[in-house]
């Protein structure tokens, strides 16, 4: 076990070998031999311990980022990693590349480890090409004893939207379309305008209806060239139970 001046010499020693940034506790536990346990023996929380050895403790990362930048950077770590990414991961990132944001930032923004991986789910569950990431944390939410998304007997519970981008319309499903709204516009050349909502327990069926009504004017994925009377007839529609 390590005594107290030991364990302050080893954070003193890593902070200087990083430009004399402080270490999070994560990140100083993977990297040196000191652990949760000899930590504790001395200081209630890292913080004092930070304080005890001359260091700034480390501040909340106040750059502003989106819920989908959040989400989108997230999933990028995950799928560098091809796991799920720890705070350690997270905040070496963070370290390497300012850019990025800090693992508080992820955790106070978008959840807890496992509220963490429900809303990663959320954020992709009317997206394609995800499956990789849905296993990573499909598997997180499990070892954490709570009950898949899908688990839940209203998971097919939302929206079919019909929304307006440069001149074609697209109808999809999601839980948030405010949220859907946001990523489409950053994607296209201009905002995306959500023009009409149905709620629905039956997401898959709904939008399955809507897609093949205007089959013979589909474009591309979910986008078609809708004429007035077609929107017209979709905005009748207010709710499906």
């Amino acid at each position: 076990m390590l005594t107290k001046q030991e364990i302050i010499k080893k954070l003193q020693k890593f902070a200087k070998e990083n430009g004399g940034k402080t270490p999070s506790e994560k990140v100083l536990f993977e990297n040196t031999n000191i652990g949760i346990m000899g930590r504790r023996r001395y200081w209630s929380n890292y913080g004092e311990l930070v304080l005890e050895a001359g260091l700034t403790p480390n501040k909340f990362d106040k750059t502003k980022y989106s819920h989908t930048q959040l989400c989108n950077m997230f999933i990028k770590a995950i799928r560098e990693k091809g796991k799920w990414p720890t705070r350690g991961i997270l905040d070496v990132k963070h370290h390497n590349d300012r850019s990025f944001p800090d693992s508080t930032t992820f955790y106070s923004k978008l959840g807890l480890t496992s509220e963490l991986a429900k809303t990663i789910l959320e954020y992709t569950s009317d997206k394609h090409g995800y499956k990789d990431v849905v296993n990573i944390c499909n598997s997180i939410i499990l070892k954490s004893g709570d009950k898949l998304p899908l688990e839940d007997e209203n998971a097919t519970t939302g929206y079919i939207y019909l929304g307006k981008q440069h001149g074609s319309y697209k109808i999809g499903k999601s839980k948030d379309p405010n949220r859907r709204r946001e990523d489409i516009s950053l994607l296209g050349p201009e905002p995306f305008e959500i023009i009409h909502e149905i709620k629905t327990d039956d997401m898959n069926g709904v939008e399955k209806y809507w897609h093949e009504r205007f089959n013979s004017k589909h474009k591309r994925g979910e986008w078609f060239n809708l004429s007035k009377a077609d929107v017209a007839a979709f905005k009748r529609w207010k709710k499906i139970a």
